[in-house]
């Protein structure tokens, strides 16, 4: 075993292995838990002619990783994600070399997948029988659905009431499809006990998962590095795993150099790390963003991003909802790749920089692409829009397929939201109806609706000591589908 402990990477603390199950950071202050390893072990055992005879995945890498025991590794193959070269948009923005690490390719659409197989397979080891995560992140809920369903494992999933509504619908329906217990509420805290074993980014079983990717591209750029590598950041434990994966390679001595600035990117409307890194007065609203895995309130791993930002001599940058659509647009059309808002922030942030003078275009870069583009339909229905014929073409489809696929209780929404309404609102006037559902269950109609472009949202009312309302009305589309369909 070449893992000797956990180190807070804050105040220092060392905890010695085993570690109790529970333990997600530091005691002491409250810092990340970063892993450390027996180098000079590690380099008798690892070369780079010995991890070029395995195949590329992220247990190629299992030396550099927690112990589990191969029994118990629950696996659906995720990592080996493929690095494009992206001759047509490097062309197009004249940068000398442009690539995207497609982690769109993991077993479920993105690169959450990695953290994933490690944590889930942990669970297994420790043999538990039941997972739970409390989270706001789609990608995250989707991913340890679907390992603890490949892993036998119960699996419980609590996200806030104020997130489900912005929730991206092909996200909720691989938490559904994968079996997972899913709760909506914004009390979920109070039944997080004895649900068995906690999952979550903080973990630092979970985070050494992800570090693989900044493996994966030392190897496929034959040991060397880009001039920039770019990412998304949420909680900003990717951005800093990769820069650890980085820094574990070049004490191995399997690169020459760590001469890369690691470049993190949110969203403009909503950039707690970027702000902090720019100096700039954290003043944080409602997030208002189609990048919403990008939108986190506290990112757990703010404090070591901006250090392996800093360290690394890289930089931080905010990009707008446009810019971010557009990026979408040319990754998809140019590269072949359809990314989701929140992975496409990536490229987005590279054209910013390149016009600001930030990157030089002589450059080498490498942008991670982190979630695939049909986890978010809404996002993808905006593509159609703009071309009339295709969009003709699909609402005649998709008119067709509401009536058969929307049901009673859709219909009766529909008609509840001919006038301004908000979802306990629509709720209690549907229980009136004779409809009885779970208060949860009316804003994933409501969401559904709305990715139909049946409903829009008209205003938000905030209710002191409540979360905020938001009122919906029909659009064109849904008058006119109610006026066809009597119900």
């Amino acid at each position: 075993m070449f893992l000797e402990a956990f180190i807070c990477f804050n105040c220092g603390k060392k905890y010695s292995l085993p570690i109790d199950k529970n333990l997600n950071s530091c005691l002491n202050c409250g810092g990340i838990l970063l892993a450390a390893y027996n180098i000079e072990a590690l380099q008798e055992k690892l070369n780079k002619e010995e991890l070029s005879r395995r195949k590329l995945n992220v247990w190629k890498y299992r030396e550099l990783l927690p112990p589990i025991k191969e029994n118990n590794i629950v696996s659906l193959g995720e990592g080996g994600t493929f690095l494009h070269k992206c001759e047509k948009l490097s062309s197009k923005l004249g940068l000398k070399l442009l690539y995207v690490k497609n982690e769109t390719t993991n077993p479920t659409g993105s690169f959450l997948d990695r953290g994933s197989t490690i944590e889930v397979s942990r669970a297994v080891e420790l043999n538990v029988n039941s997972i739970y995560c409390a989270t706001s992140s789609g990608n995250f809920a989707a991913s340890i659905a679907a390992y603890a369903a490949r892993g036998g494992l119960k699996c419980n999933i609590f996200i806030p009431s104020e997130r489900i509504k912005e929730l991206n619908l092909g996200k909720l329906y691989q938490i559904i499809a994968y079996g997972a217990n899913l709760t909506v509420d914004e009390h979920y805290k109070n039944e997080l006990s004895n649900l068995g074993y906690s999952i979550s980014p903080l973990n630092p079983f979970f985070a050494e998962g992800e570090k693989t990717t900044g493996y994966e591209l030392c190897e496929q750029l034959n040991w060397a590095l880009p001039d920039k590598i770019v990412v998304p950041m949420g909680h900003g434990e990717h951005l800093s795993m990769i820069w650890k994966g980085i820094n574990d390679f070049f004490a191995l001595g399997l690169i020459n150099s760590i001469n890369v600035g690691m470049i993190g990117v949110q969203a403009a409307e909503f950039a707690p790390i970027v702000d902090e890194f720019q100096g700039r007065k954290i003043k944080l609203q409602p997030p208002k963003t189609i990048a919403l895995d990008l939108a986190m309130e506290k990112p757990l791993y703010a404090k070591l991003a901006l250090k392996s930002i800093k360290e690394s001599k890289g930089t931080a940058v905010k990009v707008s909802d446009d810019e971010i659509f557009k990026a979408m647009e040319m990754l998809a059309k140019m590269e072949g790749i359809f990314a989701e808002p929140s992975a496409a922030s990536t490229i987005a942030g590279v054209i910013k920089l390149l016009n600001e003078g930030q990157i030089d275009r002589s450059e080498t870069v490498v942008c991670l692409i982190t979630g695939a583009g049909l986890k978010d339909p809404a996002s993808a229905r905006k593509f159609v829009e703009k071309t009339k014929e295709i969009n003709r073409i699909i609402a005649g489809v998709e008119s067709k397929r509401f009536t058969k696929k929307l049901g009673e209780t859709k219909f009766k929404l529909l008609k509840i939201l001919s006038n301004e309404s908000y979802g306990y609102e629509a709720w209690k006037t549907l229980k009136n109806m004779g409809v009885n559902l779970d208060i949860s269950s009316i804003y994933q109609h409501l969401a559904e609706l709305e990715a139909m472009g049946l409903i829009k949202r008209v205003k938000t009312e905030k209710v002191l000591g409540k979360p905020a309302r938001i009122y919906y009305l029909l659009t064109n589309k849904g008058e006119e589908l109610l006026r066809k369909i009597n119900i």
